[in-house]
């Protein structure tokens, strides 16, 4: 007669261990199994605005992406230009289920001059959505042809946007390298800017290429220099930063990149997960359909070499803390 499986003490502790083990394995495969329940995701400006559009578009193509169980949902934080939010996410827990969408230049500028919690270069990146190259803009009726032509003038009006914003920035440093004396116009908007240029209220502008190239394309405005490492194609007899003179690593250290991120110390499965589902969303027709309708484009980076661009922004504005700071301290 066979012994009974549970009367041998060998075969039970042999059977209770290999039980024990598995589900050791089963609760370990849950607790890798990401995502298991809603992901907020972050954006420091008001409903409405650009960053909002761009994470209203995303989030129901990420959901399907993750696999269709859970949600993503927009939370907005706005405040000192996206610093709330930003520190919101740098303290969040670190498991995948925080993340944002930031302003690169804005946010590195202030990391410059300002005491804040966060740090960029620490952050766990996902990808860059879109940039958003800065350019150089005068009237089209403006006896100003090329950036040098500023030089040497007792006074000069820079319409702006207020002084923290990015483009202000990247024309206090520009004028700076060029030794261009030079005094603030400022406005609440775009459209407020640039009428301030047509009218002659003011001699010259910094902006993003997407908010300005309608006012080139119907001859209001007329483009100096463009902020990239290459020329617009487009815009063939453009120059760049450094082919004026300027430092190479202005051609793109201050233009505007929306980036994605979670907290420093997020777990790699989750961060991979995350950062897979994000490339297959940004080429997704439905994705793609809603950033159309917003004519805007993307120019997606995966998560390390959005690491590398961040690296970039911080050392430019680290290397032109005394502008920024001055300009800042002004605001």
């Amino acid at each position: 007669m066979k012994t009974p499986m549970f009367n041998n003490p060998l075969r039970a502790l042999s059977c209770a261990a290999a039980l024990t083990a598995s589900v050791a394995a089963g609760a370990a495969i849950a607790q890798d199994s990401f995502p298991q329940r809603d992901i907020e995701l972050v954006v420091g400006y008001n409903a409405g605005g650009g960053y909002s559009s761009w994470a209203q578009a995303l989030a129901p193509v990420l959901e399907e992406q993750l696999g269709g169980d859970v949600n993503v949902l927009v939370r907005h934080m706005p405040g000192a230009g996206g610093v709330v939010a930003t520190n919101y996410v740098y303290r969040a827990k670190p498991d995948g289920y925080t993340i944002g969408i930031f302003n690169l230049g804005g946010l590195a500028a202030t990391q410059t001059a300002s005491e804040v919690m966060y740090d960029l270069t620490k952050m766990s990146w996902l990808g860059r959505l879109s940039l958003d190259p800065t350019i150089m803009v005068v009237g089209s009726g403006s006896d100003f042809a090329e950036p040098i032509d500023f030089k040497g003038r007792d006074r000069t009006v820079v319409s702006t946007k207020g002084l923290t914003a990015n483009a202000t920035i990247t024309g206090a440093v520009t004028f700076d390298l060029l030794d261009v004396d030079w005094q603030p116009l400022n406005h609440s908007g775009t459209s407020e800017a640039i009428l301030s240029i047509i009218r002659g209220d003011s001699h010259v502008s910094w902006g993003s290429f997407d908010s300005l190239k309608q006012y080139i394309e119907n001859g209001d405005l007329k483009m100096l220099m463009y902020y990239d490492a290459e020329r617009n194609p487009a815009y063939p007899d453009v120059p760049t930063p450094s082919e004026i003179g300027l430092p190479e690593e202005i051609n793109e250290a201050f233009n505007t990149n929306r980036i994605l991120g979670a907290p420093p110390g997020t777990p790699g499965s989750a961060i991979k997960t995350l950062e897979v589902a994000i490339a297959q969303a940004v080429k997704d027709p439905a994705f793609i359909e809603r950033i159309e309708k917003m004519e805007v484009s993307v120019q997606y980076l995966d998560g390390a070499a959005t690491s590398k661009v961040v690296n970039s922004a911080v050392k430019g504005f680290t290397d032109y803390k005394g502008t920024i700071s001055e300009l800042l301290g002004s605001n």
